[in-house]
């Protein structure tokens, strides 16, 4: 007995949103069937308790997390403005949100991260290298026109490593950036 109500603690119903946004955002995470906040997170590259204060409205998000939302398909004028379709792009967010991580492609997309940085002359923190590896997994998916084919997203890893690399050489170039060479 002790057990469930311990149980039952743990599973408290989540806050109501406080503003219309905190709705919105909340409503993608539940149509893309991510009911659990914390690997929904993870999938937005976002720490759990940040999406907590996003969705509860305690918190605007930036322009970074707008885009990893926009990534997955989900209009930006839907979310800003909760005006149009909660989908850009209908078709490929039923793809999106039917598909699972390809621990295959995840970890060819993990190597090629690591290639990159390693001949650019950084270097990464095992938490940076994963949130990095999670990001660029991520932005090829939202690249592909059909993200279950598994023949398109190899074709596109070219286009990644290039994405990576100018992402490097431009932070590199940028002084103040904290992105010196290692």
């Amino acid at each position: 007995m002790i057990w469930f109500y311990w149980c039952a603690l743990l599973a408290r119903p989540e806050v109501e949103p406080k503003t219309p946004l905190g709705r919105r955002l909340r409503d993608i995470r539940r149509t893309l069937g991510d009911q659990d906040r914390g690997e929904f997170a993870a999938r937005m590259g976002l720490n759990k308790s940040t999406l907590a204060n996003y969705e509860r409205g305690e918190a605007e998000p930036p322009a970074s997390a707008l885009s990893a939302y926009a990534r997955l398909g989900v209009s930006l004028e839907w979310l800003v403005s909760g005006e149009g379709e909660m989908f850009a792009n209908p078709p490929k967010a039923a793809l999106l949100q039917a598909r699972g991580i390809d621990p295959a492609l995840f970890r060819q997309v993990g190597r090629l991260v690591a290639r990159i940085h390693k001949e650019e002359g950084g270097r990464l923190p095992s938490d940076a290298a994963l949130d990095e590896q999670a990001e660029a997994y991520n932005a090829l998916l939202a690249r592909a026109e059909d993200p279950t084919d598994a023949e398109e997203l190899e074709s596109l890893l070219p286009w990644l490593e290039a994405r990576l690399r100018k992402r490097l050489q431009a932070a590199a170039a940028e002084p103040g950036t904290g992105k010196r060479q290692a």
